[in-house]
């Protein structure tokens, strides 16, 4: 007969191997399952050995890791939703408030200039930005200051300008790579949205090209 002992050492080893599973795994979700098993086996073994501190903050820790697995995977369905509402029109940055931080501002203040050092990107909730370097101006419901995320250095690549009083929403850059790395659509959202400012802006600058260029035809005089 196998003693009982031996099934005690059995679940102290599951445990250990789903916490190496923990420390090992590259996505979130996976990450705090694991958490979840390793906590509930190690809340067992240290019960049966009568180790009760341990036992205690193990069990305390299994509601936490089950608490932010459902956070995440409600973060995970409300960027999908988002990033497939995008695809027909403006994306919905509803979800990102808790992670951003309220700003108000008045009419001709400067955000930033550019070659600024860039830590967030803004929403624009009320009011009107100006972009002095492509002359554009952006209205609420905007998404800017993302590119900076991707330039070298993390510089800013214009001036902004606040064309009337405003409210923003701040999301410092760390937890756009937070978001991205959770869930890798956001992140490709973030590229997709980098590469159609690239765009405007080319376009931008072949009409001022156009707009300044000689006429075809010169009539001099005889």
């Amino acid at each position: 007969m196998i003693p009982w002992n031996w099934h005690i050492e059995v679940i102290g080893y599951l445990a250990a191997a789903a916490n190496v599973f923990v420390f090992v795994s590259n996505t979130m979700i996976p990450l705090r399952i694991a958490a979840i098993l390793a906590n509930a086996l190690f809340a067992a073994y240290f019960f049966l050995k009568g180790y009760y501190p341990l036992f205690a903050l193990n069990a305390f820790m299994v509601p936490i890791n089950v608490f932010r697995l459902h956070q995440m995977q409600r973060l995970i369905s409300d960027v999908r939703q988002a990033t497939s509402a995008a695809a027909g029109g403006e994306f919905d940055y509803e979800w990102l408030r808790p992670y951003m931080k309220p700003v108000k501002l008045p009419r001709d203040f400067t955000l930033h200039r550019k070659g600024d050092l860039s830590e967030e990107a803004y929403i624009l909730v009320k009011g009107e930005i100006l972009l002095r370097e492509p002359g554009v101006t952006l209205t609420a419901g905007a998404f800017f200051g993302e590119m900076g995320l991707f330039t070298e250095e993390n510089r800013r690549t214009a001036t902004a300008v606040a064309a009337t009083d405003i409210e923003l929403l701040c999301v410092r850059y760390d937890a756009l790579l937070e978001l991205a790395a959770q869930n890798p659509q956001f992140g490709f959202y973030l590229m997709r949205l980098m590469m159609k400012r690239m765009q405007h802006n080319v376009e931008l600058a072949r009409a001022a090209r156009e707009t300044s260029a000689p006429p075809d035809h010169v009539t001099t005089p005889d």
